[in-house]
């Protein structure tokens, strides 16, 4: 099947469907209240990653043979879009949202025997493989993504565009290398994903919910996982320079709440576009910005992708610094507005 047609199919299934998901949310009073740590004015329809993860689920049937990579990854998206809405129904605690993850984590290894034996050249001394050992450092690396995703989804678009990058990205990659199945894959989650963005940006009919954020984060996290391991595969280090925005978000956040003794798991207003919201940044600049921001770390990736995996390590490390100097910025942005407020 072509990929324009799987992309439009995925599309349209979830383009349409989210009216339906907004009219059964609104009717069943499943949305988000504005709050404290919200910064919308009135109550919002949540569950969108319910569209995006049937444009997903219902087109793939008519893509692919269930085979042992199509069914593991399927049976691990769908879970994880459970959890997404249990979570958005109540609030699920971190332990259920790492059980979940350890589940659908093992689902993906154990259904397709692939995990994380190899993390390439990191330091110019040879490739780091990691044997069994790559099982549990799978785990965790699977974890993170999910996490990083979840984390940054805090403004209209902002998850959405972000996605919708490494989705395009991961199947240029992927068509490069001959990777049918991580191609189609990729297609088929970038169509889904922008049949909701149209409903989420620039004004949120419905947020995309942790339904959308898990789920799209197992999704990117499998995809990396078949792109890089096995036969016909890119550096470990393209998708993590792909994804280099919310990674960076999330270890930085997490770093900080931990030296300040504080539960790493607790939310709160410490991520990169909470910080540019209150140097004075409007909501949609900000998104346009780390959008921005994401597209050229996918450039670098596209850039770099043949050269020694320390190198790409390397060039990451000084666009972080970057980043932590832009954050710094913004922090001094912030002191010398309150100074003139007060």
């Amino acid at each position: 099947m072509p990929s324009y047609i799987i992309f439009i199919s995925a599309f349209t299934v979830s383009f349409l469907l989210v009216p339906v998901v907004i009219s059964v949310a609104n009717n069943r009073g499943l949305v988000a209240l504005p709050g404290k740590r919200h910064i919308h004015t009135h109550p919002t329809p949540k569950f969108g990653g319910i569209a995006i993860a049937s444009g997903v689920l219902i087109v793939s049937p008519f893509i692919f043979s269930f085979d042992r990579v199509i069914g593991s990854y399927l049976a691990a998206s769908s879970l994880m879009l459970l959890l997404g809405i249990i979570d958005d129904v109540r609030i699920a605690s971190w332990k259920l949202k790492l059980g979940f993850s350890i589940i659908a984590t093992s689902i993906v290894i154990f259904g397709t025997g692939v995990w994380i034996e190899n993390l390439g050249n990191l330091f110019g001394t040879g490739d780091i493989r990691l044997g069994i050992w790559g099982i549990p450092f799978t785990f965790f690396a699977v974890f993170g993504v999910i996490n990083a995703i979840n984390l940054i989804d805090g403004l209209n678009g902002l998850a959405c565009g972000i996605s919708s990058i490494a989705f395009l990205s991961f199947a240029i990659f992927a068509s490069m290398i001959g990777n049918e199945t991580v191609f189609y894959l990729s297609v088929l989650n970038l169509g889904a994903t922008l049949g909701l963005f149209r409903y989420n940006y620039p004004k949120a009919k419905i947020f995309m919910g942790d339904s959308g954020s898990m789920f799209l984060g197992l999704s990117l996290a499998v995809l990396a996982l078949f792109l890089t391991q096995g036969e016909g595969k890119v550096d470990p280090m393209v998708p993590v320079i792909v994804l280099g925005i919310p990674i960076f978000d999330t270890l930085r956040v997490l770093l900080i709440r931990m030296l300040n003794r504080r539960d790493p798991f607790e939310p709160d207003k410490t991520h990169l576009h909470h910080l540019m919201m209150r140097s004075g940044i409007h909501p949609q600049h900000v998104v346009k910005v780390i959008w921005g921001f994401s597209a050229l770390m996918s450039i670098l990736a596209f850039v770099l992708y043949r050269v020694e995996a320390w190198v790409m390590l390397l060039v990451y490390c000084i666009f972080a610094a970057f980043l932590g100097l832009f954050v710094e910025n913004l922090n001094i942005i912030k002191i010398n507005k309150n100074r003139k407020q007060s």
